[in-house]
């Protein structure tokens, strides 16, 4: 599916209806949201969770909801393979993560939000909680530098205790199911992991997010350096190394989080109200 388009207003605040409740039961807190230039192109780069379903989605709704900014998100092909879904997806702003989408993104100057982990973080094994697995992936950094796009670090916590790895992806593929996989030619890097959320269903558990915005990242010193093997993993080595500091602030912020649990911020609701 090719091009890309904003929804209507009524479209969004349909999809805000459907999502409200992971609002009222994941309460999301945003920091350093000032960090976020008023004028793109931008492009944010953070770390996916487990399965990347919820954390991009609240994120995407608070900054349209507050600011007026609709994010694109780069996505993997296989988003554009899976019928109703992949509607759904080009409707809200998932668009193919192909160079020629992103330069066009940029040209215009939208907001653009990619994980460079991609689906080995989204279905990462168990152990590998909140760390990135951007390995060798320059590409967000070459387009950034090609169109002089200001980038914006992004760390996100909350996601990865949704659900519980009953099967990781390791452990399927070593399965008999694995070797169906393999001679269905499903990628390694897109099987999905055996999860289990409220009891043994697929709901999420209602966690509490925590978002954090770095400070932007100006591409103008890389400019004319896209090609250049070590400014591209310098560009990104900066940008991972601001995307775990923020992870790590995050995971210190939780834990002295009187409210990160369910039933103290339902307690403190209705302490509150009397």
């Amino acid at each position: 599916m090719n091009g890309h388009r904003k929804p209507t207003a009524k479209e969004v605040k349909a999809m805000y209806n459907i999502f409200k409740p992971l609002y009222w039961l994941n309460e999301p807190v945003f920091y350093n949201m000032e960090n976020i230039p008023t004028k793109g192109p931008v492009l944010f780069v953070g770390n996916h969770t487990l399965l990347g379903l919820w954390d991009a989605s609240l994120m995407w709704f608070k900054l349209y909801q507050d600011l007026n900014i609709f994010t694109y998100t780069l996505g993997d092909t296989a988003h554009f393979k899976v019928p109703l879904w992949r509607d759904l997806a080009f409707k809200f702003g998932i668009v193919e993560g192909s160079r020629e989408s992103c330069a066009q993104l940029m040209k215009e100057g939208e907001y653009i939000l990619v994980f460079p982990g991609g689906s080995k973080e989204a279905f990462k094994n168990k152990g590998e909680a909140y760390q990135l697995k951007w390995e060798d992936r320059v590409g967000f950094a070459k387009m950034a530098i090609r169109n002089q796009c200001t980038i914006v670090p992004i760390s996100a916590v909350g996601g990865e205790e949704c659900y519980e790895l009953v099967m990781d992806s390791k452990e399927i593929l070593a399965s008999p199911v694995g070797k169906i996989l393999k001679l269905m030619g499903v990628r390694k890097d897109m099987v999905i992991p055996l999860v289990k959320g409220v009891g043994i269903t697929p709901l999420p558990r209602p966690q509490k997010f925590y978002y954090q915005f770095g400070e932007p990242i100006s591409t103008t010193e890389y400019l004319g350096m896209e090609e250049d093997k070590e400014a591209l993993y310098a560009l990104k080595e900066k940008v991972q190394l601001k995307v775990e500091e923020g992870l790590s602030d995050l995971l210190k912020i939780r834990d002295n989080d009187p409210d990160s649990k369910l039933l103290d911020r339902l307690w403190h609701k209705i302490k509150h109200k009397k």
